[in-house]
């Protein structure tokens, strides 16, 4: 097993990090301060990374999946996140976009303005009695005619209060759960902010949906015969990929598949913002002095430095791997993905807290970057299942069928 980046890995981390330290990193401490982005805010920033060719249309998508590997993917996600975990959740989210190119003639009006990176999307699970239990979704999707009838609302949505597009997760009227893309622009629902820990800049909301009409098309269970009636173009790029992989992971159920990259990613966005702190207070070891001497000299800073290294490598470990695990599409994915997300998004959390320690009354300072990574780190352990759920899912998976600790 090879664990050195390939020279091409090494080209596209180091390009991703001088694009990001130079077009993004400069407004990072002053405009996270200043609360959640507009919707043109964003789009501006969306629009920065068709520099280095990332779009959100599928096509730019597919594309850059084919030139890109398990790891290179995961070195995108550690690069965002140690920038600017604000902006990184946005993007991420935004990907679900993408899938516009799946749906109704009506929503596919959107391609062309997806590839140019000006829709904003989001992924809407979670309800306010519905988080950790998502089989508890009480937002109804009722087929009348051609259309879905959606009767519910969504809470703790990233990107929700501007998002042009929505991944949304309803039950049916045989209480099954489905995934809808809803066009807010000819399916309208609306949207209130939510305020919280950390993420400053990124929006989060709630989402409302009374008699909000969705063309049944928009029901991506039917992804197979939705990809059939795609653009010619778009067809032939599909043609080329072996979807069947995926389709395997379906057993999980449609959350947990949605569910695993993005748990997968939160690991790698963890990995991120711990990097970013260890870095940063190796440097801070170095230069400060106290007691005639760099504090880099004592027995207990080079422990905690020791801790705080194992912390983020072990993350970054586990990252890489349910990456792997989920680009061959193993029956692994799942239980590697949730121990990712658990192991990393805590450790992330020790790992900013530490940082905070050697900083000492620096580290509570907002001239430094150093409390804003411990809200960024403590932001990731909630979202997409919290640790002890991330925890059951890995037991049940080791213990197999019949050992659900949760009905």
């Amino acid at each position: 097993m090879d664990f050195d980046f390939t020279e091409d890995q090494k080209l596209f981390r180091d390009s991703i990090k001088e694009f990001l330290d130079k077009e993004i990193a400069p407004d990072v401490d002053e405009r996270d301060k200043k609360g959640p982005f507009t919707k043109e805010e964003a789009i501006s920033y969306f629009k920065k990374f068709k520099k280095i060719g990332i779009s959100f249309g599928l096509e730019s998508l597919m594309e850059l999946g084919e030139a890109m590997d398990a790891v290179s993917v995961g070195i995108l996600g550690e690069e965002l996140f140690r920038t600017w975990p604000s902006l990184a959740a946005v993007v991420g989210l935004s990907s679900t976009a993408a899938l516009v190119a799946f749906v109704s003639d009506e929503t596919k009006k959107l391609i062309p303005k997806v590839e140019k990176n000006e829709v904003i999307g989001c992924l809407a699970i979670t309800e306010p009695d519905a988080g950790s239990d998502n089989r508890s979704i009480q937002t109804t999707a009722v087929l009348d005619g051609d259309e879905y009838v959606v009767n519910g609302s969504k809470t703790w949505i990233t990107n929700g209060p501007i998002a042009d597009v929505c991944l949304l997760i309803a039950k049916d009227e045989e209480g099954e759960l489905i995934a809808l893309v809803v066009d807010k622009e000819t399916s309208p629902f609306d949207t209130a902010e939510l305020h919280k820990i950390g993420w400053k800049a990124g929006p989060t909301g709630d989402l409302f949906f009374d008699d909000c009409r969705v063309p049944k098309e928009n029901n991506l269970m039917n992804i197979a015969g939705n990809i059939s009636d795609m653009p010619e173009e778009l067809s032939g790029l599909m043609e080329g990929v072996d979807l069947s992989k995926y389709m395997n992971l379906l057993g999980m159920g449609i959350v947990s598949l949605i569910l695993a990259p993005i748990r997968t990613g939160m690991a790698m966005g963890a990995t991120g913002i711990a990097q970013a702190a260890l870095d940063g207070s190796i440097k801070y070891c170095r230069e400060r002095v106290q007691f005639g001497k760099p504090i880099g000299k004592f027995q207990l800073v080079q422990e905690t430095l020791y801790n705080m290294h194992a912390l983020t490598e072990t993350s970054r470990l586990l990252g890489y791997r349910a990456l792997d695990l989920f680009s061959k599409g193993s029956i692994d994915t799942r239980r590697a993905a949730s121990l990712a997300k658990c192991y990393a998004c805590d450790a992330a959390v020790k790992v900013t807290y530490d940082a905070i320690e050697i900083h000492g009354g620096n580290g509570l300072s907002e001239d430094y970057p150093f409390e804003r990574y411990f809200r960024d780190a403590r932001m990731l352990t909630v979202p997409d299942g919290m640790a002890n759920i991330q925890k059951l899912i890995v037991g049940r998976e080791l213990l197999g069928k019949g050992f659900a600790a949760y009905v």
